[in-house]
């Protein structure tokens, strides 16, 4: 009785394909390295630090690039080499199958049928399964247990990649294994990074990539069989409307920006966003041109807070149409490129935002994380003038856990509003030397959450040009919302209209002469951004986001 088996060796015709590549790769890296070593030793600069400058990239960057180089090179090398003693390989099996022997003869020294396809898959079938069926399964049987075998050697890595075509092999959809594959990637460069003295991470920062990378792994069985979009980044988003308003106004200080950004996230309350707007099915983003008092032109650009449904609801976690789900505060506080970052993108090319200009920018809550990891970017926030690139003088947040985020040019200034909580003395209490406290105004936890830009190693991110203004949260006023939404909404909204010392318009309007890092921004903002001499000339909502998968 013969034996049915399937092996599916390596496909060398894609081996030498992938060698080649390697090898490309290599040679690029040193054209890159060649081109670059002389620009290092050119530039302009003298000093401790300018030798501090060179030495690092002596060290680590051209020596790193030419040791990748070697290595990838010697992979190329390893690769061929085995493409080749493949190809014996199946010459033996094929000569087996003819009856001659050879290496993959059966039990009695007599092969069964065998084939090959060219492609390293050698295969005696079972005469009681038609072709048809056990063609793919035997398929996907011998990728997966090739995946066993990269794994031993090469890692997760390969694992993700071989379950991956397995799960092709077998029609189903590998979109959540290269989900994963790519938020595991991004754990491991955060880590190696540590490893390698290249980079610490923040708490926060490392804490999220591991969340992402879990939930990833958690969700691709389910992936294989149906489009969740739960994690997915989807930062292909999509411009549904511009609307302007008609008539203006222009911002004064510092409070009617934090009423101009939250506008922009409700519906009706600027008169433009008609139409059934519920703010789960896309997201708005306003971008207001304003003629300073110079006749120079600028730009501030409010980016939304989280939107959407709330946090239980799986669709606020990547299906839904709003890319200001809470998988973007995730994605962001990962330093990854998030949805709601291109959100903001789209909606500045599309309202004409020209290269290098001067942006402000406005956010409350996720709305200043996105502000800053996207002034974080080197190829955002740049002078340059090139395409996408512009120059983020300020951002100017409330309730945001932005510590653990620097942006890429140093006179690029960021204040961000966080709310203490007030302590009273509670009363005496029999058997006590003393009263203890209580807080009777409760704080915003939601700034807190960067850990006030704490590293894993115990060191804390400091950039100068990055700070907060801590207010004392509000007193309630009003019994119509809770404590703890006082403390993050940005303007609390009541029967009565605006509650004129709630949320934090209530305390930034009460504390921007006395505050000394409010009263410094709204003097850098005056007469650029706000105030007299200043007037809006466009004022643009942007109704932006991802398709909705509901």
């Amino acid at each position: 009785m013969s034996h049915a088996l399937a092996f599916r060796g390596m496909d060398t015709r894609r081996a030498r394909a992938h060698g080649d590549r390697l090898r490309s790769a290599s040679e690029d890296l040193a054209e890159l390295r060649g081109r670059l070593d002389p620009v290092v030793a050119r530039v302009g600069w003298v000093g401790p630090d300018a030798d501090v400058l060179r030495a690092r990239w002596s060290d680590l960057a051209s020596a790193r690039l030419t040791q990748l180089g070697t290595e990838l090179l010697a992979l190329s090398g390893m690769l061929m080499a085995e493409a080749a003693r493949q190809d014996a390989a199946s010459a033996a099996g094929v000569a087996e199958a003819a009856g001659r022997p050879g290496p993959l003869s059966g039990h009695d020294g007599h092969g069964d049928r065998g084939a090959t396809d060219g492609s390293g898959y050698l295969t005696r079938d079972d005469p009681r399964l038609p072709g048809w069926l056990e063609e793919p399964f035997e398929g996907a049987a011998s990728d997966l247990a090739g995946v066993v075998s990269d794994a031993i050697g090469w890692g997760v890595d390969q694992a993700l990649e071989g379950a991956g075509w397995a799960a092709g092999r077998l029609g189903l959809d590998s979109d959540g294994l290269e989900q994963a594959h790519r938020d595991g990637d991004a754990l491991g460069g955060l880590l190696e990074d540590w490893a390698t003295g290249e980079r610490v991470p923040t708490i926060a920062e490392l804490g999220a990539s591991t969340l992402l990378a879990a939930g990833s792994a958690a969700i691709a069985p389910a992936e294989l069989v149906t489009d969740t979009g739960l994690l997915d980044p989807r930062t292909d988003v999509t411009v549904h409307g511009v609307r302007e308003i008609l008539h203006p106004s222009t911002p004064q200080d510092l409070a009617d920006l934090i009423v101009a950004n939250d506008e922009a996230r409700r519906s009706g309350v600027v008169g433009v966003a008609a139409g059934g707007y519920d703010g789960t099915s896309s997201g708005q983003v306003r971008i207001q041109t304003v003629r300073a008092a110079d006749g120079g032109e600028a730009y501030i650009v409010h980016a939304p807070p989280t939107g959407g449904e709330p946090i239980w609801d799986p669709q606020a976690w990547g299906p839904q149409g709003n890319s200001a789900g809470w998988d973007s505060n995730l994605r962001s506080m990962a330093g990854q490129e998030s949805a709601a970052m291109a959100d903001v993108r789209a909606a500045m090319e599309a309202t004409g935002v020209p290269p290098g200009a001067d942006v402000l920018f406005v956010g409350h809550s996720q709305g200043g994380l996105t502000a800053a990891q996207l002034a974080a970017d080197p190829a955002f926030n740049s002078t340059s003038g090139r395409l996408g690139s512009y120059d983020v003088t300020h951002i100017f947040s409330v309730g945001s856990p932005v510590e653990t985020v620097v942006p890429a040019q140093g006179r690029t200034e960021v204040v961000n509003v966080a709310h203490n909580p007030v302590w009273a003395p509670t009363p005496q209490v029999a058997g006590f030397p003393s009263p203890g406290y209580a807080p009777i105004h409760i704080a915003d936890p939601v700034p807190r959450l960067d850990l006030d830009g704490h590293r894993v190693d115990g060191s804390r991110v400091a950039a100068p040009n990055v700070r907060d203004a801590w207010l004392d949260a509000p007193q309630q006023t009003h019994g119509e919302s809770s404590q703890i939404t006082n403390a993050h909404e940005s303007v609390l909204r009541t029967s009565r209209g605006i509650d004129p010392t709630g949320g934090y318009y209530g305390s930034v309007r009460g504390s921007t002469d006395s505050n000394p890092v409010l009263a410094r921004l709204q003097a850098d903002l005056e007469g650029r951004y706000v105030g007299e001499g200043v007037v809006v000339v466009s004022d643009q909502v942007v109704e932006v986001g991802r398709e909705d998968m509901r």
